[in-house]
Formats: structure tokens, C-alpha cells, sequence
């Protein structure tokens, strides 16, 4: 019985103890809205902070701030802060306030402020897009460029970048290292990290092509394509052009062979020569009449062999002797002794690539007859062999270089009749001397050429054609 009355107070002892201990009653000691009244000490935070407070949404803040009454020291909230107050709704934020009246001493936050509070909402955070560099490297400096497009300094991710190379000349393209490997010219690189790329140039070869011709006189050379440089197998065309009187013999140096054109492969430098021989004499047509005309080589000069015979108003053509005796314009003796011009006309009728003959061009001739003889007797030399009275038996007309001087007379402007046809020859030369008219003269009797300037500028006389 006595042991059973010991249970029983025991009972009664921790029951009263328990309820003495219950936080949440009032008259309890541990109550946990119990704060000393007029206390000069800060009261602490309790360290049962509401533990599911951290558990508040995402893009949501709580704040839960007890204030005390007016008292002298700071009041901290109890521990028993409303526990579900960490659920507040999603994207919302919720503060719950206490608030006590004038409180004259500050209140320090609990401890245990609710967690969670800082985190960041998701997606708050701006999206930010990389950005690269493409550097070019030009290998040679010298040996060409890099295009771009777009050409920027920074390229977002993703970019797509056109890239060109261009040579400059002597050097050729090689290809792309670097970012990315190849032989094409123009290609595209996508930025996504980065990049460094290098063009590759090479200098190409190039050859020398010189050319020559044995005889300044005899013809030229022409190539194609032009210059004197040529990139490494190139092939070139080359061409030789005689000159007239002249005719093309071959090649000699670094090509040989008479095929004109040739061609000539440049593997390495080259020098050829073209020669040319003169020819004593030939034909050629004056494209103004389509007659034929014969022509000699007499030194360096190519000379007409015979008269001009291009009809052409200020001209006149020896005719036959009518029953007076008097020569008049029947056209009869053209095809032996040429026509006659006036002076002015004269200056201006040879055919196109010729002259008329100048003093100067007479005085080479005679230089190259002096050779052999004076130029007083050079007549001789240059007479036809027949058309002159008594040549055949004098010795005067011995045609030795191909002239052959004929002896058209002359046409008399003051009365229009001919004179010394077939005993002399008059020839108009080229001059700006606008008083005189000069001529050249041969007569059958004698050897000697006479420059003299006795005739008037509208008589008639011979033109003899030198090459220009």
C-alpha cells in the first residue's frame, strides 16, 4: 500500500513539473513571451527560431521582426515566432511586425533570420553572348592580302566570317593554316572561340625574255603576251616583221629554225636574235591605183626604180608630138617616163610609206656612190641603160645600181608644152621653202647630177619616191 501511494505522488510531482515547463502557458516559467520588465539587459533571441522559415518560395522574402514595449533595454522576439509563417505564397514577399510603443533602445534581428531569404529567383540573371577575336596573319607581308566579311574587331558566337586571299603580283596563293586548313582562296570560319589564321603567299619565278635583230635596218620583233618578264611557263608568241626590202632568215641563240612566229616556253631566261637579210630589189603595189612599181636597194636607202605615175589633178602625162612638133598631154608616154607634178603637188603624191625624195636623201646617194667615183659623174651610174638619146654608144648610161634615171623632160606652165623629153630628167625634191622650188637634173651629154632651182613652182616635172 505504501509503495503504491510513492508511484502515485511521483506521478503527481512530474505532472506539475511538465506543465511548469510548457512554454506555451502563461503562468509557466519558461513562457515564451515572458521578458523582465525595466530590464537594463538586451534580451537574446531564443535559439528555437522558426526552423521551417528557410522554406519559403522561390522569388519571396520573409522577415519576421518582434518589437518590445517601451522599455530601456532591446527586446529580442521570442522563440516561439509563428512557425508557418515560412509559408507565404509563391512570388510574394511577407513581413510580420510587432510593433511596441516607443521604445527608446535598439532591437537587434534574431539570429535566426529566416534562411532562405537571400537566395536569388531563378532567371533573374541577364543572358550575355561571348565574344571572339580572329586574328590574319599574312606569310609573306609582301606577298598579298586578307578580305574579311563582315571585317570586325569582335565577333559574336556563331558568326559566320567570309575569308579571301588575294596575290600580289609575282606571288601566287599557297593556302590556309591555322583555324583551319585549305587550298581555296576564299573559304568562311565560324567564331566560336578565338581563332588565328595565316595566309600563305610564295613568290613565283619569273624569267627575262631579250630579244634582238642582227640588222637595225632589216625588221623588228614582237611578242605576245608583252614585256620582258614573264611568270614561270608562261608561253610566249614571238614574231619577226622584216622590213620592207628586207626578208626574215631565221633564228639563232636560245631558239633556232625559220618558223615565224615561234613559240617559246619560259622555264628559264631567254635571248634569241632575229635576222634579216636586204634584198637588192622588188615589186610593190601602190594600194591608191593598184599599180606596180619596181624598187632597189642602194646602200641603206630603198629608192622607186622608176617615175610616179599616179594621176591626180596638179599632174600631166607626156604625150606624143602633135604636126607642129609640139608635145601635148595625150597620156601616150605615161608607162615609160612616169607623170609630171607641179611643185606643191609633188611634195605631198608618193604612196603611202614614202617620200618624196630630199635633198638630203640625193646627197646619201651620191655618198654612197663616192665610193666608186664623184658625185659629178654619178649620172652615169644612175641612168637607165636606153630612153636617152645617144646612151647606147657614149658610155653615160650604165645603170649600175638599179635607178634607172629616165628623162621625161619637163611641162612649161607659161604655155603648156613639154620640153627635153628623152634628153633630160628633172626631179622635184622635198622642201619648205616656200620661194624656191628645187629639182634635181641629169642630162644624156653629161655625168654630172645638178641641184638647181631655176623652174617655177607650177611647171612640171618628175617625182622619184624613197622609202620612209
Amino acid at each position: 500500500m505504501v509503495l503504491v501511494l510513492f508511484f502515485a505522488l511521483l506521478f503527481v510531482f512530474g505532472c506539475t513539473q511538465a506543465e511548469r515547463d510548457n512554454s506555451l502557458d502563461p503562468d509557466g516559467v519558461n513562457y515564451a513571451g515572458a521578458v523582465g520588465e525595466n530590464s537594463s539587459s538586451s534580451a537574446m533571441p531564443s535559439s528555437s527560431s522558426v526552423e521551417d522559415s528557410s522554406s519559403s518560395s522561390e522569388d519571396s522574402s520573409s522577415s519576421i521582426e518582434v518589437v518590445g514595449e517601451s522599455s530601456s533595454s532591446s527586446e529580442m522576439p521570442s522563440s516561439s515566432s509563428v512557425e508557418d509563417s515560412s509559408s507565404s505564397s509563391e512570388d510574394s514577399s511577407s513581413s510580420i511586425e510587432v510593433a511596441g510603443e516607443s521604445s527608446s533602445s535598439s532591437e537587434m534581428p534574431s539570429s535566426s533570420s529566416v534562411e532562405g531569404s537571400s537566395s536569388s529567383s531563378e532567371g533573374s540573371s541577364s543572358s550575355i553572348v561571348p565574344k571572339y577575336t580572329l586574328e590574319i596573319i599574312v606569310d609573306p607581308a609582301e606577298g598579298g592580302s586578307v578580305s574579311l566579311d563582315p571585317e570586325l574587331e569582335l565577333y559574336e558566337q556563331g558568326t559566320v566570317v567570309t575569308v579571301k586571299a588575294t596575290a600580289n603580283a609575282k606571288y601566287a596563293f599557297v593556302g590556309w593554316s591555322g583555324a583551319f586548313v585549305s587550298e581555296s582562296k576564299e573559304w568562311f570560319i565560324i567564331m566560336n572561340d578565338n581563332k588565328t589564321l595565316t595566309a600563305k603567299f610564295e613568290l613565283i619565278p619569273h624569267y627575262s625574255l631579250e630579244t634582238h635583230v642582227n640588222d637595225v635596218y632589216g625588221g623588228t620583233v614582237h611578242y605576245s603576251p608583252s614585256g620582258a618578264i614573264h611568270v614561270s611557263g608562261t608561253v610566249v608568241t614571238v614574231t619577226a616583221e622584216p622590213e620592207f626590202g628586207y626578208e626574215f632568215t631565221g633564228w639563232s641563240g636560245d631558239t633556232t629554225g625559220t618558223a615565224n612566229p615561234v613559240t617559246i616556253t619560259m622555264d628559264e631566261n631567254k635571248e634569241l636574235t632575229a635576222n634579216f637579210a636586204a634584198l637588192p630589189s622588188g615589186t610593190f603595189t601602190d594600194s591608191r591605183d593598184s599599180q606596180e612599181y619596181g624598187w632597189v636597194r642602194i646602200g641603206t636607202q630603198v629608192w622607186m626604180a622608176e617615175n610616179l605615175n599616179y594621176a591626180v589633178t596638179g599632174s600631166k602625162c607626156v604625150g606624143e608630138s602633135d604636126a607642129s612638133g609640139t608635145l601635148v598631154d595625150d597620156g601616150g608616154r605615161c608607162a615609160t617616163y612616169g607623170r609630171l607634178y607641179n611643185w606643191e603637188t609633188a611634195q605631198g603624191v608618193c604612196p603611202s610609206n614614202w617620200l618624196l625624195s630630199s635633198v638630203a636623201d640625193w646627197d646619201k646617194l651620191f655618198g654612197y656612190i663616192n665610193s666608186i667615183s664623184l658625185y659629178y659623174v654619178a649620172g652615169k651610174f644612175l641612168k637607165a641603160k636606153t630612153g636617152w638619146h645617144n646612151c647606147p654608144g657614149s658610155g653615160s648610161c650604165q645603170d649600175t645600181y638599179g635607178f634607172a634615171a629616165l628623162p621625161g623632160g619637163y611641162g612649161r606652165y607659161s604655155d603648156g608644152k613639154f620640153e627635153f623629153v628623152g634628153a633630160s630628167g628633172f626631179w622635184w625634191v622635198r622642201s619648205d621653202d616656200s620661194y624656191s622650188a628645187y629639182y634635181q637634173n641629169m642630162n644624156y651629154s653629161v655625168d654630172i647630177v645638178n641641184l638647181d632651182n631655176s623652174r617655177d613652182k607650177k611647171d612640171l616635172l618628175s617625182v622619184r619616191c624613197v622609202q620612209d
